[in-house]
């Protein structure tokens, strides 16, 4: 047999193989005790090497002071140049003040000035001081007319007077001869005629008394009448004027009754037709009417303002609603008075009988649509809508389990356990429980009749309370923000503690409240993400990352961002993310200077254990413009030499 001499050669070098082996095992064991050794001084080295947040602090502070300087001289040159455009402006002045003092004769001194101004207000007083007596003079004036017509009236009186008296002179003279001569020639009887021509003497003495009594009346009577002619010359004058003030109130208020305010105001009031003409009966009787019903309406000046101000703001509503509709809407002013017409359905209409339009269009619409809006709600509504509505919350629920796996699988390093809780919010629509509940626990296919009843009677709800709510939006907008169950849903983050799931706005330190606050996001991105290709990027950004976070509390963060697998670009002042429990990161270091139209790029790089500095890229150089020769060929040079 040959086989044994092998057998034992081979078992030889085998054993001789295994004391290597051993003896190499105890030389990497030696090796792997140094190298632990050499990694915890190397650890004890990193925590005991300084850090570099004081430089990093003093060059914020290098260019927030560099930063303020610039804005120091940007603001020194824009006063400069600020103070430079005034002084011209005071020299154009003093240039168009010359030249204006040239035109007018006026001095230029301000001293000369001040006295022209003195003399001018002088002069002002002395107008002034003028005015009532040149006032004054004009009555004189008048009263010198009314005087010299009154003497002229009792001259005429006067040569009326004296043609009566030499009338009753020569009648007094014929009589005094027919006196003397039947005294001549009577007898007896001549004692009894001159006692009855004693009588009559008496008589004419009385009677010339009364004359003259009845010429003084007759004197006031004319004084009088001419007083009483003034007057009714001066009262028909206010009673034209009146009279047109009326007319001219009357034309206003028919005006104002044609644009359809005040019917807009006072619907019940009855008026006269607007395109005839009013008389004064009827239009005083409309204008007590409005004045009763709106008596106690202000009518101050900052009321009418703000009045304005909202008929403008309602004027852009009701355009923005009815333009959507194709309808136009114009606004003009009649007198100070803003009218509003609209254009609907090719005729131009106020405000009042747009409403009554609506209103009948709204009535009619109401009862052709009501028993297709009945069909249209319980076969689509409580089929399509409902069913859609069931797969929408139940992948909603199932998306909200897959990020609390992930919770679950991903704890904190302190051990802090989070969880997503998504049911119906606090202003929820009434009524939602119960139907979350069919939609969740049962198939549209297996719901009773009180089933279907109740979600339609739910959807219908939403829907006349959202076109209630929003009567202007269109139809389409309408059932969109109806049928929207993401607003009937809130997210609620709890944390477990002594265990027990509590809200995770309770009590915390900062760093769990800044965990309580990302955790679930970073969740819900995983939860995202996982749905696509595995292969795919899984990437989130965040501006200012942590910012007012703590080293530990962001060394965690990004810890769970490693743990959920996550590709994260970010931007931060001050973080570099070089924490043990980052297994590798890319680092750009930006950095600037004052006057240097140009960013300073400085590649790093994260390995999980050190960081080192890469090597610069080098810059992009784009070649020389092609020329085109005489020919139209084309030179292109060499981009190196």
């Amino acid at each position: 047999m040959t086989h044994a001499p092998v057998a034992r050669s081979s078992l030889a070098e085998l054993a001789a193989q295994i004391s290597e082996i051993n003896a190499l095992l105890d030389e990497l064991a030696v090796l792997a005790e140094g190298l632990r050794a050499r990694a915890g001084v190397l650890a004890a080295e990193y925590r005991a090497q300084p850090t570099d947040a004081a430089l990093r602090d003093a060059c914020s502070k290098s260019a927030s002071a560099e930063d303020a300087a610039r804005h120091a001289l940007e603001r020194s040159r824009q006063a400069d140049s600020e103070a430079d455009q005034r002084a011209q402006t005071a020299r154009a002045a003093e240039e168009e003040a010359a030249e204006y003092a040239h035109d007018t004769a006026l001095p230029l001194e301000p001293q000369a000035l001040r006295a022209v101004r003195d003399a001018v207000a002088a002069y002002r007083e002395a107008l002034a001081a003028l005015w009532p007596a040149v006032r004054a003079h004009q009555r004189s004036s008048a009263e010198a007319v009314e005087a010299d017509a009154e003497a002229e009236a009792a001259r005429e009186r006067l040569a009326e007077t004296a043609e009566a008296a030499q009338e009753a002179a020569h009648g007094a003279l014929a009589a005094a001869e027919e006196h003397r001569t039947l005294l001549e020639t009577s007898g007896a009887e001549a004692a009894e005629l001159h006692r009855r021509l004693a009588e009559v003497r008496a008589e004419q003495e009385e009677c010339k008394a009364a004359l003259k009594s009845a010429g003084g009346r007759r004197d006031e009577a004319f004084g009088a009448r001419e007083r009483a002619e003034g007057k009714r010359s001066h009262l028909r004058e206010s009673i034209d004027e009146s009279v047109a003030e009326r007319s001219r109130a009357i034309e206003a208020l028919r005006a104002f009754t044609g644009t359809g305010l005040l019917a807009a105001a006072l619907p019940e009031l009855e008026t006269p037709p607007p395109a005839d003409a009013w008389a004064p009966t009827p239009a005083v009787a409309v204008a007590r009417a409005v004045d009763q019903e709106l008596g106690e309406t202000s009518a101050d000046d900052r009321r009418w303002e703000l009045v304005q101000q909202r008929v403008s703001t309602e004027h852009k509503v009701l355009t923005d609603a009815l333009g959507r509709h194709g309808h136009s809407v114009g606004m003009t002013l009649h007198d100070t008075v803003m009218v509003v017409d609209v254009l609907f359905q090719g005729r131009s209409m106020d405000v009042p009988s747009l409403a009554a339009a609506l209103a009948s269009e709204v009535e009619q619409r109401g009862r052709l649509l009501s028993a297709r809006e009945r069909e249209l709600l319980e076969n689509h509504l409580v089929g399509e809508v409902a069913g859609a509505l069931q797969e929408l919350v139940t992948a909603a629920e199932r998306q909200v389990l897959a990020m609390n796996q992930d919770l679950d699988a991903r704890p904190t390093s302190t051990g802090m356990r989070l969880r997503l809780l998504w049911g119906p919010s606090k202003d929820a629509p009434e009524g939602l429980e119960a139907v979350r509940q069919r939609l969740l626990r049962k198939s549209a296919d297996a719901w009773s009749p009180a089933d279907r009843a109740m979600v339609g009677e739910f959807l219908q709800h939403r829907i006349r309370q959202e076109r209630a709510d929003r009567p202007s939006d269109s139809w389409h907008d309408q059932l969109v923000r109806a049928l929207d169950y993401r607003a009937w849903h809130a997210f609620r983050i709890e944390r477990r503690q002594d265990g027990v799931w509590k809200p995770a706005a309770g009590p915390a330190s900062g760093g769990e409240r800044v965990l309580a606050a990302s955790v679930p996001l970073f969740a819900a991105a995983s939860s995202h993400y996982s749905s696509g290709s595995p292969h795919a990027p899984r990437l989130i950004a965040l501006d200012e990352a942590f910012a007012g976070v703590d080293d530990d509390s962001r060394a965690k963060c990004l810890g769970l961002l490693a743990s959920f697998d996550l590709d994260v670009v970010m931007t931060s002042e001050r973080e570099w993310a070089c924490y043990p429990t980052v297994p590798g990161i890319a680092i750009a270091q930006l950095a600037r200077r004052e006057g240097i139209d140009a960013v300073l790029v400085t590649p790093w790089r994260w390995d999980g254990a050190r960081r080192e500095r890469l090597e610069r890229p080098e810059p992009y150089l784009p070649g020389p413009t092609r020329q085109r020769d005489d020919a139209g060929h084309v030179d292109t040079p060499a981009l190196f030499g």
